[in-house]
């Protein structure tokens, strides 16, 4: 049956490929919008990774000087540090060493004192059994001479005891035999023994009343030798330690002759006054007045 519609007249091949070539110019004209759209997106992109990039070298460089600032003061604590302990450390070997030091010192000067008192102790013991040895051999002298060099503090109170009292006993006998051995050979006429036993006598006791005694025997000994400044010495010591009152009541007659000796003519007439007058009855006095006369007609020719 045929249609109403009739179909559309055909068109020309021409017509049909410009349409084409139009449609294809389009398409080709969106592509490339769209790809300058996708150049315009990747140039932006690359514009901001170049950013990034710029700003991430930036941040890796700030943290790189971040990261070598933060060493340098690290390695300065820590070497700080370091140098702190080191030092404290150093301080105290130091003050350990110098308290060492100080300890072998007072241990050393500790062991020297020690030896020198040992040596000191084996000193007093030795010169202590020298000491009592001589007592016991009866060197009076010799242990009379030593009883100095003998150190108390070596010494123990018993041991200073003994040897102070065999001191003491030592001297005394060599004082008696000098003074005996003195006065014998005084009696005996032997003046020179006397004056030898008597000085021995008088080293070792100088001072009291049987020192004044032995003077006064030394002192008339040595008148009669032809010593009569020695012998007016003694005589005066005698006197000052009273020997009249212990009986030698002649000692000022001696005195008085050793004065004429020696040409003191005033002072020897007065002593024999002195003499004369306090002992008007011993022998001597009649020889004293006679001297005394004798020396003043000497001092005054013309009576």
């Amino acid at each position: 049956m045929p249609s109403d519609v009739q179909d559309p007249p055909p068109r020309e091949t021409g017509e049909v490929l410009r349409e084409e070539l139009d449609a294809l110019r389009r398409r080709l004209d969106d592509h490339g919008a769209v790809l300058r759209k996708n150049q315009q997106a990747v140039a932006e992109l690359a514009e901001s990774v170049g950013r990034l990039v710029t700003t991430q070298r930036r941040r890796e460089r700030w943290l790189n000087v971040n990261s070598f600032v933060a060493y340098l003061i690290f390695t300065v604590l820590l070497g700080g540090a370091f140098l702190t302990l080191y030092r404290s450390r150093a301080r105290e070997l130091v003050h350990a060493r110098d308290a060492a030091v100080s300890e072998r010192d007072v241990a050393r000067a500790r062991a020297k004192t020690l030896d020198d008192t040992l040596a000191i102790r084996d000193a007093g013991t030795k010169a202590a059994w020298e000491y009592f040895q001589l007592l016991q051999e009866g060197k009076r002298a010799e242990a009379v001479a030593r009883y100095g060099e003998l150190d108390p503090g070596a010494l123990t109170p018993t041991e200073q005891a003994v040897f102070e009292q065999g001191h003491k006993q030592a001297r005394e006998a060599l004082v008696d035999a000098g003074y005996l051995a003195g006065l014998d050979a005084a009696k005996g006429g032997d003046h020179a023994r006397a004056i030898g036993e008597l000085k021995r006598a008088l080293a070792y006791e100088d001072e009291g009343p049987r020192a004044a005694s032995m003077r006064y025997y030394l002192g008339v000994a040595l008148v009669k030798t032809k010593e009569p400044a020695k012998g007016r010495r003694e005589l005066e010591l005698a006197l000052a330690g009273r020997v009249e009152q212990s009986g030698a009541v002649d000692a000022r007659f001696w005195l008085a002759t050793a004065l004429e000796a020696m040409g003191d003519l005033p002072a020897a007439r007065t002593e024999y006054d002195r003499f004369a007058s306090a002992q008007p009855t011993h022998p001597l006095s009649v020889a004293a007045r006679r001297k005394a006369m004798a020396l003043a007609r000497k001092a005054s020719p013309t009576l």
